[in-house]
């Protein structure tokens, strides 16, 4: 079985996701169909964005669930979809995790980025979001 250590990354990182009750990714996806339902050129495409953003919403809310899944077609022949699974149930919340340090600092300055890196240094979801990054890249 190729992939042993990208895999058990992923399932300690998913569970970490899955007991801090991760879903970052929703919120995201959110303000994706609410930014593309302003675009009123755009409503001939609706049907299909709305589509898309769903199958999107659902990886992104099944959160650590998806990355494990992810972790086991990393040892499987279907390494590059096993990839793609892990990115898009950890990427919007990276994206997530960028607005919300934006926004912080805009609202508070250094020091309040100070008191969020200490935050999330120390919290489960970020500790596994970062060992699904590892895993993923690490994948071959």
């Amino acid at each position: 079985m190729k992939n042993q250590t990208p895999f058990a990354l992923c399932i300690i990182g998913g569970l970490l996701l899955i007991f801090s009750s991760y879903n970052y990714g929703i919120g995201t996806v959110v303000m994706l169909y609410v930014f593309f339902h302003a675009i009123p050129q755009l409503a001939s495409l609706y049907p299909v964005i709305d589509v898309i953003l769903l199958v999107l919403f659902v990886i992104a809310w099944s959160g650590g669930l998806a990355v494990i899944i992810g972790g086991y077609l990393l040892t499987t022949s279907h390494v590059r979809a096993g990839k793609l699974v892990i990115a898009i149930a950890t990427g919007f919340g990276l994206f997530s995790l960028i607005f919300v340090i934006v926004g912080t600092y805009l609202m508070g300055g250094v020091a309040a980025l100070l008191v969020l890196t200490w935050l999330v240094s120390h919290s489960a979801w970020a500790i596994g979001l970062i060992l699904t990054i590892i895993a993923r890249s690490s994948a071959k």
